[in-house]
């Protein structure tokens, strides 16, 4: 509550903030307009600057596109009013593109009307009301690439000389007789007149007026200088405010986004680089930046970059005899932001991002030729150092953030997890080669992951000295060789289950130490993916069975929650009508139902889901179970396998006997499951008050003698006990509980006599059971039907 009220105070804040400077920008544009317009003119003025604010304040300046037109606009309006306003027959406006070229980008022409006169000179209709309006012409000119565009170049005329070197407006009243002045290389008779567009005291652009297409032969004069300056004040005015606007909706943009990533529990570094180099590029186009990471060697890896500066990056690392690599070290060391000037302009400027005091990462930035860094650029990724940093972390944290949403992101397959580790591995100890190892009997080592593939996959565990100390002291070694890294179970922390084999000939204390926070980080993800690839497995008999018990549904599936809760597909059985891909993120997720594979309480560790359209066409009974019940049911069947999955010996030499015996395992751990947790909850809710009615009655309910034959055949009793029930219930002793908990579900039983059990129960139903027979009975009939589904007898 604290921290919402702590927000809205600052959103009404920054709020009335905005609105003082945009009062006090209001104030002063009126106060230039006044001043450039004069008296004469300022009516005028003033009316044209409310009609370009009103086009500005209605704009969102949510896209560049948004931007061009309404500058566009804004250029097409003041051609506009000028051209009407005036003598003028051609109005446009130029943009100063270098020192030497002026580029017309708008302009507006007028056609006068004649009025025709009869052979006196008098006009033919006397009588008329009006003369005639001119007839007023806006147009786009072409782009600056084009052929055709309209391109003044210095030495060409005295626009150069006399308007944009003096910063000053120009009125010539015959340009026939100016040397030098040529209109489509020929001499033309007319007036020109011509006034600078200043931002601050630059020129930056000019308007530019003539009467050369006049057919009344009007003409410019000195006096009405100050209107075209009043105009061009406020298009620099509202070009630069437009500019601004949409400068701040970047600004805005850019930084809600960098917080969203920022608090998103699954952004990698690279995507977090990506998004830093993208919103720079937006604010300054034309620039080169990147985003790099430093090791204690002084290098830079380049994780996002873009502009010329970094094109050709070797393997991603910077060459420490670039011009950009000294001064991103320059910030490393100094853990200030450094910048390089030229002219007292900022041309290249290094930001550096701190975690736990130290430097993990610079972002560069390098202006393009004859430009240079606005301050606001570089205020914004100053301010935004801190919240990427949360994604940008130290080499420790790093390491464990990202090994764990890759982790979080698989469902059984560790290739992009060895991956990313050795990637981070080789990047802080310098290595020349990664292998990830396992044990494989008392002398040897597996290789699960390698760089470089070699022709054998197994390695004495004799030929790296370092192993044999990283084994028995569970702590990173070194040899003279080799770094090795010790993988633990965090159950079981008296023996590595894996290593991580570093090629190096030097590694120093730091790096070692984060060399043992990889190992660590690796160690917890892996289990991770590990778990997943069991649990995948395991799944299979239990979706299986699913789709058997509801025949309405013709796919089911199991899915892994990633970083940010989505859900991750990890294995399909039959099919669905949505795309339905493993290793995917689901889509479409409103149409499937979920049930959470979770303890009450606690997190899910997978879902089933099912298309929910068919689980709502699935009838049942009223004493049957519904659809969704049977989900939960199986689900929490899951959650036992994955506590029995959890408790199991971390091994993955997937070679070794003992594994593939446990391989196989997997696949009848839910029926284990199954049977244990449905066995005991029937033996606690029904009691052996029951079994000893049933026992002694001499007549008992023709249904429940049905069910205790049926659970006779499934015990291995033969048919001349059973078959009569005053033989078969002396069968039922108090050994009874113990005697069902002692089935081996997963060994095959007799199928003989599961056929008989199931031609005991074969025409009973749960409602008839639940009327006649009471729920004991009903819940024996569901464990006899649980039995014969798990041995394949239905």
């Amino acid at each position: 509550m604290a921290a919402e009220n702590e927000r809205r105070e600052l959103e009404a804040k920054l709020k009335s903030q905005a609105e003082k400077e945009e009062e006090e920008w209001n104030k002063s544009v009126l106060s230039g307009v006044k001043s450039a317009a004069g008296v004469k003119y300022q009516d005028e003025a003033l009316s044209l600057s409310e009609s370009i604010h009103q086009l500005v304040s209605s704009t969102s300046f949510n896209s560049m596109e948004e931007l061009r037109h309404t500058q566009e606009t804004m250029l097409k309006e003041i051609c506009a009013f000028l051209v009407k306003r005036t003598n003028a027959s051609f109005v446009a406006v130029a943009r100063l593109e270098d020192s030497d070229t002026l580029h017309y980008k708008v302009a507006a022409d007028k056609k006068d009307v004649i009025v025709d006169h009869d052979e006196d000179g008098n006009e033919e209709n006397v009588e008329h009301k009006e003369a005639p309006q001119p007839e007023i012409t806006v147009r786009n000119l072409p782009p600056m690439d084009d052929d055709m565009a309209y391109v003044l170049r210095r030495g060409n005329g005295i626009t150069f000389e006399r308007v944009v070197d003096l910063n000053k407006g120009l009125c010539v009243t015959d340009v026939k007789f100016v040397e030098g002045m040529f209109f489509f290389d020929q001499k033309r008779q007319g007036t020109y007149l011509a006034v600078p567009i200043r931002s601050g005291k630059k020129v930056v652009g000019i308007i530019s007026a003539d009467t050369l297409d006049s057919l009344i032969e009007a003409e410019l004069k000195d006096f009405e200088i100050p209107q075209f300056m009043s105009a061009a004040f406020i298009l620099s005015a509202f070009m630069e405010r437009s500019e601004l606007l949409y400068r701040n909706q970047i600004l805005k943009r850019r930084k809600e986004s960098l917080t969203v990533m920022s608090k998103r529990a699954n952004t990698l570094p690279d995507d977090m680089a990506q998004e830093i180099v993208s919103s720079i590029q937006e604010m300054l186009p034309a620039c080169s930046c990147c985003v790099g990471v430093c090791n204690l060697t002084s290098q830079i890896l380049v994780l996002s970059s873009s502009g010329p500066s970094w094109q050709g990056t070797c393997n991603g690392v910077v060459d420490e005899t670039k011009e950009e690599h000294g001064l991103m070290m320059k910030a490393v060391a100094s853990k200030l932001l450094e910048v390089k000037t030229r002219e007292e302009s900022v041309e290249e400027v290094a930001i550096p991002i701190l975690d736990e005091q130290k430097v993990t990462a610079v972002v560069h930035v390098k202006s393009a030729p004859g430009s240079s860094i606005p301050q606001f650029l570089i205020d914004f990724q100053t301010s935004m150092s801190s919240v990427v940093a949360s994604v940008l972390l130290s080499p420790a944290r790093s390491a464990k953030r990202v090994l764990s949403i890759i982790a979080a992101a698989a469902v059984g397959d560790p290739k992009n997890l060895f991956q990313h580790a050795a990637a981070i591995c080789r990047w802080h100890s310098s290595s020349s080669s990664i292998k990830i190892v396992a044990k494989h009997g008392p002398d040897s080592l597996r290789i699960l992951f390698e760089e470089e593939e070699t022709d054998s996959n197994v390695i004495e565990r004799s030929s790296i000295p370092a192993c044999e100390e990283a084994t028995r002291s569970r702590a990173v070694s070194f040899d003279g060789t080799s770094v090795v890294v010790p993988l633990m179970h965090k159950e079981d922390d008296r023996t590595p289950y894996g290593l991580i084999l570093a090629k190096t000939s030097s590694v120093s204390e730091e790096q070692m130490s984060i060399l043992e926070a990889i190992g660590s980080a690796l160690s917890d993800a892996f289990e991770v993916v590990e778990f997943r690839r069991k649990m995948s497995i395991a799944s299979v008999t239990a979706l299986e069975a699913l789709l058997k018990k509801l025949p309405k549904l013709r796919g089911a599936c199991l899915s892994f929650p990633d970083s940010c809760g989505f859900n991750i597909v990890a294995r399909v059985l039959g099919s669905f009508s949505h795309p339905v891909v493993v290793g995917e993120r689901l889509q479409n997720f409103k149409a499937f139902q979920k049930v959470a594979v979770a303890r009450e309480g606690c997190a899910a560790v997978g879902n089933i889901l099912v298309a929910g359209e068919e689980l709502e066409q699935t009838q049942v009974n009223f004493h049957e179970e519904t659809p969704l019940v049977t989900l939960s049911s199986f689900a929490d069947i899951l959650c036992t396998v994955a506590e029995r999955i959890r408790w199991e010996k971390m091994r993955v030499d997937r070679t070794d006997a003992e594994l593939r015996e446990g391989e196989e395992m997997l696949l009848q751990h839910f029926n284990v499951c199954r049977f244990d947790m449905q066995t005991e909850r029937a033996i606690q809710d029904i009691g052996m008050i029951y079994i000893d009615n049933i026992r002694e009655s001499l007549h008992p309910n023709e249904l429940g003698a049905c069910i205790f034959q049926a659970i006779m055949y499934i015990l291995g009793h033969q048919q001349r006990d059973v078959s009569q029930w005053k033989r078969c219930r002396k069968l039922i002793t108090h050994h009874l509980f113990k005697e069902m908990k002692m089935i081996d579900i997963r060994a095959p039983l007799t199928v003989h006599k599961l056929k008989l059990a199931r031609e005991r129960i074969s025409a009973l139903s749960a409602a008839d059971i639940a009327m006649e027979a009471g729920p004991h009975a009903l819940q024996l009939w569901k464990w006899v039907l649980m039995i014969l589904e798990i041995q394949g007898v239905e």
